[in-house]
């Protein structure tokens, strides 16, 4: 499998599981039941996912660069769904600026990773390993993904739903610019819940 396969194989595993929250959000009508079933799965999965990152033969699928990122990015991704429901759904009551928050860093991120990777010829961020065209396409995408969940729930008008979709969309793609080792699936969406709920 080709490198560029390699990524196309794990951001379609992100993208899978990113629509996944829309039903964690729905999947119970209380917050905490939700979010203890994502605790439950993390805790479970996770050791899995390590020592399936050392069988051999089952190493380049769990592994997407480096022995052990697919289990750290599985446990990121679930460490930040429970962050954002509980102060999004739990404390504010508010699932679309959860959902919005998650949107606004799944689609951007693998449009980043892509299109990066395919059509990334200018070099920037502090080491040159991201590009202009992937932070461009990251923030098209998580533009888009914020003004379709609001505009889906009825949130605001479409002049707020704009300028909150900018602005997140701003946050999340300078965040991923400068967010290394993977770790952009926990501060994006959680650097654009920041943004979503000063806004609200």
């Amino acid at each position: 499998m080709s490198t560029y396969s390699k990524e196309v194989f794990r951001k379609t595993l992100h993208v899978v599981v990113l629509f996944f929250t829309i039903f964690w959000f729905y999947m119970y009508e209380d917050w905490k039941k939700s979010v203890l079933t994502i605790a439950v799965v993390l805790i479970i999965v996770y050791p899995i996912l390590l020592l399936l990152s050392k069988v051999p033969g089952m190493t380049k699928l769990v592994n997407a660069r480096k022995t052990g990122e697919f289990a750290n990015s599985f446990a990121a991704l679930m460490i930040m769904f429970i962050v954002v429901a509980s102060i999004c759904w739990g404390w504010l009551g508010d699932r679309a600026i959860g959902i919005a928050s998650i949107f606004a860093w799944g689609p951007g991120d693998a449009a980043a990773a892509l299109i990066g990777k395919k059509f990334g010829s200018i070099k920037i961020g502090r080491k040159h390993k991201k590009s202009l065209q992937g932070s461009i396409a990251m923030f098209v995408f998580s533009f888009a993904s914020v003004i379709a969940v609001y505009m889906v729930f009825g949130k605001y008008n479409v002049g707020f739903t704009v300028l909150a979709a900018l602005l997140t969309a701003f946050v999340s793609a300078t965040v991923e610019l400068l967010v290394e080792n993977g770790f952009d699936t926990f501060y994006c969406p959680v650097s654009a819940m920041g943004v979503l709920v000063y806004l609200r």
